[in-house]
């Protein structure tokens, strides 16, 4: 252990070493009359312009880069129809201009040239999608966003994401964490970005094997902006989304706010058999919240603030409110066969659920000194949801008898300090480094009257959990042409849990882990790169999962959390070629206790339990091809994925593993100057991963987008237009065998209206959430 301690500080000192501070290049590009160009290359090259060292593209006239300080390059920029730029940069400091193009050649009558900017980017892996592209900005929430970056999956109860061989990845708005809650609970309209960053740096929390990245309009523009935006959607049920936006700025003070209502029509389904032989106990059942009158209604709203108080220094406040109600009823039709006997059972389940989340951050940054720079934060944030529920079965076709009530409320705090320093030392060195601790408490109280016999259960389960860490970040050039990312973090975690009625905690655990981090780049020419990653990542489980509440399904199945939950430990090392725009990515990773939803038998409660739990090892090997392509009107996204999983356990019966292929393409037809056709889909072949079978499937969307002047805009989308969205999985865990289906409401036809109103110029709102947890919290 001293050895590898010794090594890891010794990587650490030669990364200081050889590491070089990056400046930011930013520009804002408008034709003669001051309008922005909304398509251009932007190439910064070497002095000799002989190598490319990055490029970007516009995003409504804007620009932002970032290269090596103090040097020289040559910045070059390219639009359809304007005389190229070209300016010489000294990259000494952060700089910021305005550039005006000229006009080559005029526009013949009647004769009309349509291009088209790819929304969608990768570089480095790294995929990118701009939110402000017609195609996205009439989306009603931002969880439809997320389907459209290639190896991002929604769960099938739309409470969770995933990315295909990273699992579960933090969520970041503006660089700082944040969690599914925030995430549901944003307005599309303030979104400008949405990125997938493969391979995280330790800046990052050590949970990060990926990030998904949201920039919200920080640039905001000055004066007074609203927008309004409807949305009328039917799936199997008729759905409303309605948002509105405002944002105010004036002399760099700017506050904005966004408000949501949301009425949903829930339809939910699932079928499982399962088998436990050692009970003699068979279940066959049929779960469906049917609707249309079973409703869920969510109100989304935000406020921010942002004060300047010099350049570089501000003070700034962020919250958001989310308030969901859910009033439902579910119908279990039940084959249940136990011993020798056999009965038919209908269950009638009412619920009258509550899900309230509120989130708020104060940031304080202050530049200390011209090479130094100060962050700290607070944050609170607060998560309740409440289950009232009252359970009625039919045995055999006889009446309905009302047989348990149910009452259960969960608590959850959680408060965040961080403190962030970023120093550059000399010329040739950037040094981040910062602290954060994080404490949260939950409680969980569930009452079930039993009324047949009359007997009360009651628990009181409490939750509380300290994280402490630390970390150091350095990059910096090994060469002209090699550069990397290294860092360390530290964590020490503590976790208890108990239940009022007893003296002996359930759960005493204590933990302290180094993450190391690195990633070395090298540029084979001007557009080849090579890159190698290697991380070590956590991922702890929610907090929601890891408690007493539990859901009844029928009468020997309960859904419930899991209190013994582990979190799971994963080193990875991976590859990229990157060619212009298209990437190859070769992978590994190992995983210690992955977890994953299985139907497992409580000998003592004599029933069947749905959880997530914990799973010994997992590996897999991975190679990922990116192919973007542009050509006239027409420009597309294509990714293809192949993929080998190994799932082990003892309590498990193992099968073969086999290859399978995840593909996902978009394509978008600019077919008139304000109208784009959008075509596309993913798919996955069938997969075995030693436990699990799980089905093969495929997903085809179409969209249809008209602006009308820069007001208004209008969208016709089509989703899982075959619905195919259905999850099958067979498996046997801890003497359990299950075959089941998940069915998801995916087949969608929506019709959306948005109209903005106000006109601006540049603002700067900044804000970041501290609370390195809160992704955990829903």
């Amino acid at each position: 252990m001293k050895r590898y301690l010794f090594f890891i500080l010794f990587w650490c000192f030669q990364s200081i070493v050889f590491s070089q501070t990056e400046y930011t290049l930013k520009g804002h590009i408008s034709d003669e009359s001051n309008s922005p160009i909304p398509i251009a290359d932007v190439l910064l090259y070497n002095s000799t312009q002989e190598n490319l060292v990055t490029y970007t593209t516009l995003i409504d006239g804007d620009f932002s880069l970032k290269a090596p300080g103090n040097k020289t390059y040559v910045l070059e920029i390219s639009a359809l129809g304007y005389t190229k730029f070209s300016k010489e940069v000294s990259l000494d400091k952060d700089v910021h201009f305005s550039i005006q193009l000229e006009q080559k050649a005029q526009v013949l009558e009647e004769v009309e040239l349509s291009v088209v900017k790819n929304p969608i980017t990768t570089l480095n892996r790294n995929t990118k999608i701009d939110v402000q592209h017609p195609i996205f900005a009439t989306v009603p929430e931002p969880l439809e966003l997320f389907t459209k970056l290639p190896g991002v999956q929604i769960a099938a109860d739309r409470q969770s994401l995933t990315v295909i061989g990273k699992g579960n990845p933090l969520i970041y708005l503006n660089r700082q964490q944040v969690d599914f809650e925030v995430l549901t609970g944003l307005s599309v309209d303030a979104i400008e970005s949405i990125e997938l960053i493969q391979n995280p740096s330790a800046k990052y929390e050590a949970s990060g094997r990926a990030v998904l990245l949201v920039t919200t309009k920080r640039d905001a523009n000055s004066g007074t902006t609203i927008s309004f935006q409807e949305t009328a959607s039917w799936k199997r049920n008729y759905n409303n989304y309605i948002s509105s936006n405002a944002s105010y700025s004036k002399k760099g003070f700017e506050v904005r706010g966004n408000f949501g209502l949301n009425n949903l029509g829930l339809w939910e389904s699932n079928t499982f058999q399962f088998n436990v032989p050692e009970a003699n106990i068979f279940s066959d059942y049929l779960v469906l919240i049917p609707g249309p009158f079973n409703n869920r209604r969510q109100i989304n709203s935000g406020l921010g603030l942002y004060f300047p108080i010099s350049e570089q220094d501000y003070i700034s406040f962020n919250s958001v409110l989310r308030l969901q109600t859910n009033k439902f009823s579910i119908f279990t039709d039940s084959f249940l066969e136990i011993d020798e006997n056999q009965s038919d059972i209908l269950t009638d389940t009412t619920n009258d659920n509550t899900r309230d989340y509120f989130t708020g951050s104060l940031n304080f940054n202050k530049s200390l000194s011209k090479n130094l720079n100060l962050f700290s934060g607070l944050q609170y944030s607060q998560y309740v949801t409440t289950l009232d529920t009252a359970i009625e079965n039919n045995t055999n076709g006889v009446d309905f008898i009302l047989e348990q009530l149910r009452e259960q409320r969960y608590d959850l705090k959680s408060y965040a300090l961080r403190v962030d320093f970023e120093q550059r030392l000399g010329e040739e060195l950037q040094l981040d480094f910062g602290v954060n601790w994080n404490e949260a408490g939950a409680e969980a109280f569930s009452e079930f009257q039993n009324l047949n016999p009359g007997i009360t259960d009651v628990l009181d389960f409490q939750y509380k959990e300290d994280l402490y860490a630390s970390y150091a970040s350095m990059t910096g050039n090994l060469s002209k042409k090699v550069n990397f990312v290294s860092g360390l973090r530290l964590e020490h975690n503590k976790v208890e849990s108990e239940l009022a009625s007893e003296s002996t905690p359930l759960i005493e655990r204590e933990n302290t882990r180094l993450f190391p981090k690195a990633t070395i780049k090298m540029s084979l020419d001007s557009i080849k790169t090579l890159s190698v990653n290697y991380a070590k990542s956590v991922e702890r489980p929610n907090f929601s999962r890891t408690n007493t509440i539990s859901a009844f399904i029928n009468p020997v199945l309960e859904g419930t959390g899991n209190i013994n939950l582990q979190p799971e430990i994963t080193n990875e090392i991976s590859s990229t070629f990157q060619y212009k725009n298209k990437s190859i990515t070769l992978g590994y990773f190992k995983t210690q206790n992955p977890s994953s939803f299985t139907i497992q038998f409580d000998e003592d409660a004599g029933v069947a339990i749905l959880s997530l739990t914990n799973l010994e090892s997992e590996k897999s090997y991975y190679a990922n091809l990116n192919l973007p392509f542009s050509k006239g009107i027409w420009t597309s996204n294509t990714s293809i994925s192949l993929n080998y999983n190994r799932l082990e356990d003892n309590n498990a019966i193992i099968g073969a593993s086999k290859p399978f292929v995840y593909a996902y393409t978009d394509h978008q037809f600019k077919v008139a100057k304000d109208t784009t056709i959008t075509v596309g889909g993913w798919g996955f072949t069938r997969r075995n991963d030693g436990i699990f079978e799980r089905n093969s499937m495929l997903v085809a969307n179409a969209s249809l987008v008209k602006t009308f002047g820069q007001a208004i805009q209008f969208s016709l989308r089509f989703n899982d237009i075959f619905r195919e969205l259905n999850f099958e999985e067979r498996y046997t865990v801890d003497g359990v065998e299950s075959n089941g289906t998940y069915f998801v409401d995916g087949r969608e036809v929506a019709l959306s209206l948005k109209y903005t109103i106000g006109g601006q110029t540049k603002g700067k709102f900044k804000n970041k959430s501290v609370d390195e947890n809160i992704d955990r919290i829903n």
